[in-house]
Order: C-alpha cells, then sequence, then structure tokens
C-alpha cells in the first residue's frame, strides 16, 4: 500500500513542481523582459489545453479574436493563437471529410493568388510578411473553423464568444454612463486595447450569431434575444456606426431567410432597421455639413482622396501590402475602406479577386442548407458591410468571419457523418433484419 501510495503521489509531486516552476520563470520574465510575459503566459495556457484536449486549441480562437493585445510588437494575441490552431486543426481534420471545405478555400486562395504579383514588383520584408499573415487569417480561419466543426466544439466556442462580446457590451455600457454621469453627454467607449470601432465590429458580429441562433448552436430564443440586446447596448454605447451599419446588413439578411425553428420570417426587424438606418444618416450629413474638417466623416474623405493617389502610383498591382508602414509615400495610414485598402495594396488584379474571395463565399454559404449556411453567410455579410467605412485587415475581426463560414462546413460534414454511422450500424441483438435484405450469419457466410 505504501508503495501504491507513492506511485499515485508522483504524479501530484510533478505538476506541483511544473506549475510552482511555471510560475517563478513568469515571475522572473515579469521583472526582466516584460514584452515576454504575455507569450509566454499564452504559451502555457495551450500545452495545459492540448495535454488535456487537443480539439480546445482550434476552439481557443473564437475567444482570442478579441485579444488584440500585441506580442513583442508585431502580432497579436489573435494571430499567435490562430497561428498554432491552424496546425493543430490541419492534424485534427484528416481523414474527417475536409474535403469539403474545398471550394470556400478555392475562394480564398482566389484572393491569394491575385495578391502575388505585387510581392514581385514591391519586394520588401513587410510585403511578404503580410502575405502570409493574411494566408493565416484567411485560409488558415477556413481550416480552424471546420476542425471546430468537425470535431463537436462549434457550440461550446461560439457560446464562449457570445459571452466574452456579451461582457464586453455591459462594460462599455457602464463606462458611458458614467461618462453622462461627469460630463452630461453620451462620448464614445474607449475599452483598454479596443477602439470604438473594434468594439462596434466584434458585438456586431455577436449580435448577428446570436440573432441567427442556427438550430446546431441549441440557443433558445430567450437567451438569444439577451445575447442581441447586450450586444446593441455595447454597440451604442460604442457609438460605431460601422458597427450598426454591419449588424443591420446582417441581421436583415437574416430576416428574409425562414428560420429552420419555425419556417418564420422575422419581419418586424425590417420596420426596426427604419429608424437605426435614419439615425445614421443624419449622423453622417451632421458631420459633413459641420465645420470640423478634422470628424470622423470629414477624415474619411480625405484619407480616400489620398488613398486615390497612392494607387494611382501603380494601379494595376498596386503598391504592395502594409506599404502605410514605408516611408516611400507623403502618406502613412490604413484606409478605412475595404476596397481601397485592396485596391493600393494590390491593385485592380488584387481587388478583382478580394470580390471574388467574398462573392463565391457569400454564394456558397447561401447555397448550403440554411441549417448550416445562413449564420455563416450574415456574418461574412456583416464584416464587408462594415468595412466599407472602417478598416479591413485588423487581426481578429478580419479572421472572425473565416473562422465561422468554416464552422459552417465542419458541422455539416460532423452531423452527416454522425447520420452515416446510424444508417451503417449493425442491428442490436435480438432483432431480425428486415425482410428482403441480406443478413451475416454468425460464420460469417451470406444468406439471402
Amino acid at each position: 500500500m505504501l508503495s501504491s501510495a507513492r506511485r499515485l503521489s508522483l504524479p501530484v509531486v510533478a505538476v506541483v513542481i511544473v506549475t510552482v516552476a511555471t510560475g517563478a520563470a513568469l515571475g522572473v520574465l515579469a521583472g526582466t523582459a516584460t514584452e515576454l510575459v504575455l507569450p509566454a503566459a499564452v504559451g502555457v495556457i495551450v500545452v495545459a489545453l492540448a495535454i488535456m484536449d487537443l480539439t480546445l486549441i482550434p476552439m481557443l480562437t473564437l475567444p482570442a479574436t478579441l485579444a488584440l493585445i500585441r506580442v513583442g510588437g508585431a502580432l497579436s494575441v489573435s494571430d499567435v493563437v490562430l497561428a498554432g490552431a491552424t496546425v493543430v486543426a490541419l492534424l485534427l481534420i484528416r481523414g474527417r471529410g475536409g474535403i469539403a471545405l474545398q471550394p470556400l478555400v478555392w475562394a480564398g486562395l482566389a484572393y491569394l493568388a491575385a495578391a502575388i504579383p505585387t510581392l514581385v514588383l514591391n519586394p520588401y520584408s513587410a510585403n511578404v510578411i503580410e502575405w502570409a499573415h493574411e494566408l493565416f487569417l484567411v485560409v488558415g480561419s477556413m481550416v480552424v473553423g471546420f476542425a471546430i466543426g468537425r470535431t463537436g466544439k462549434a457550440r461550446a466556442g461560439l457560446l464562449l464568444y457570445l459571452i466574452v462580446c456579451s461582457a464586453i457590451g455591459i462594460v462599455a455600457a457602464f463606462q458611458a454612463v458614467l461618462s453622462l454621469a461627469q460630463t452630461g453627454a453620451f462620448q464614445a467607449v474607449y475599452l483598454p486595447e479596443l477602439h470604438k470601432n473594434t468594439i462596434g465590429g466584434m458585438l456586431a458580429a455577436a449580435l448577428v450569431i446570436a440573432f441567427a441562433r442556427p438550430v446546431w448552436l441549441r440557443l433558445t430564443r430567450r437567451w438569444g434575444y439577451f445575447f442581441v440586446v447586450l450586444c446593441a447596448v455595447g454597440i451604442a454605447a460604442s457609438q460605431s456606426r460601422q458597427g450598426i451599419v454591419g449588424a443591420m446588413a446582417g441581421v436583415l439578411f437574416i430576416a428574409l431567410r425562414p428560420r429552420p425553428q419555425s419556417g418564420r420570417r422575422a419581419k418586424w426587424v425590417w420596420l426596426a432597421g427604419i429608424p437605426i438606418a435614419i439615425f445614421v444618416v443624419m449622423q453622417v450629413n451632421a458631420q459633413l455639413n459641420s465645420n470640423n474638417q478634422f470628424d470622423s466623416a470629414h477624415q474619411r474623405i480625405t484619407w480616400y482622396s489620398d488613398a486615390l493617389r497612392v494607387w494611382h502610383q501603380s494601379p494595376l498591382f498596386g503598391v504592395g501590402l502594409r506599404w502605410w508602414y514605408t516611408t516611400r509615400f507623403d502618406v502613412a495610414f490604413q484606409p478605412p475602406n475595404a476596397e481601397l485598402e485592396v485596391l493600393t495594396s494590390v491593385g485592380v488584379v488584387g481587388l478583382i479577386g478580394f470580390l471574388v474571395m467574398f462573392g463565391a463565399a457569400f454564394w456558397l454559404l447561401v447555397r448550403m442548407n440554411p441549417v448550416y449556411g445562413t449564420v455563416g453567410a450574415a456574418v461574412v455579410l456583416t464584416r464587408f458591410a462594415q468595412a466599407q467605412f472602417d478598416l479591413y485587415w485588423v487581426a481578429g475581426q478580419a479572421s472572425l468571419l473565416w473562422i465561422v463560414a468554416g464552422i459552417c462546413y465542419g458541422v455539416q460534414a460532423l452531423e452527416q457523418a454522425q447520420a452515416t454511422d446510424a444508417t451503417t450500424a449493425p442491428p442490436a441483438a435480438g432483432i431480425r433484419p428486415a425482410p428482403g435484405r441480406r443478413a451475416v450469419r454468425a460464420k460469417g457466410t451470406v444468406a439471402t
């Protein structure tokens, strides 16, 4: 019994030693190299999750899209988690019907292939690095999403995303009320590491997912609207007009399609959208008619004009990805419009590929069974609509839509595999095969 107790205590002692050593190492880093603390902590969490259940790592990418803190000044936590999860996802989907994702992947590769000429014509390191980054943001996210859905983690991952976004909405609303009490006016909310438009974009996607309530998410109507309200309050607190436009686009699309649960369409949404649209238009018109040349509306007009000047220097293939981090031009900014951002970076050829990527992906998701495809198409549309007035290639937000699209394919593949297993399962003991069907005898001979 003593030796048995010793054997049982060895794993416990090992865990304690590893925990103490890890804590000590992080403590040393906190005092000597603070920039390495966060990457090290993330690494520890990922290793722990891999030991418990490898399928948890892809699932972690959903809440990680909200973590935009920089790691070493270049990549965000979201990027690091996505890169690691992509490698794991490629291992998880082997032999699990990953071929079903091929059409969506081809849509993503259409843009990435169209962007290759600018790598040749504009040889600088940031150009190549950003292309690889976008490869992970698009194709890597699709693969990770498929793995999440195929391994049965879609519900847990999306619910975790909704919960965190709802918490952000609550904090943003509290901050807005606090600002009102102190200044007597509602002011746009900025949270640590979260710009107001970032808050709006994140919560817009969460709102659309909650409103869609796909059957496989197993989210009741009450809980669905609970998340919708919290996210809507957060968007209102952030005063992100881009987030409002994106959320409206996704919700109105969902309202066009009958719900699988009831077969009904939410027609009331269209009436509710009218005052919201009027509010956004009035806000923009008020800024355009003001004398403040530095408000968001006037500033965007200036940026659009400057972006077109940059594009004219290389109309066909663009001036290179992340050109605003170089010193080749008299302006340095990321254009707050998806098409202008792509047009200046990879030219007309790249823009065609970009639009093909979005158009093909949206069409593929619309053509899917609505049980799976509606939420994916709505999130893709939400992000595209929002990016008409905001930055597109932003870590986290540029990957979430493709993760959700991949999840739709993964969940469909999972349920098809489960249905196939159910129909091919051998009959239970004591149940005779149906007349006219072949039955296998115990000795392996076949009788009819």
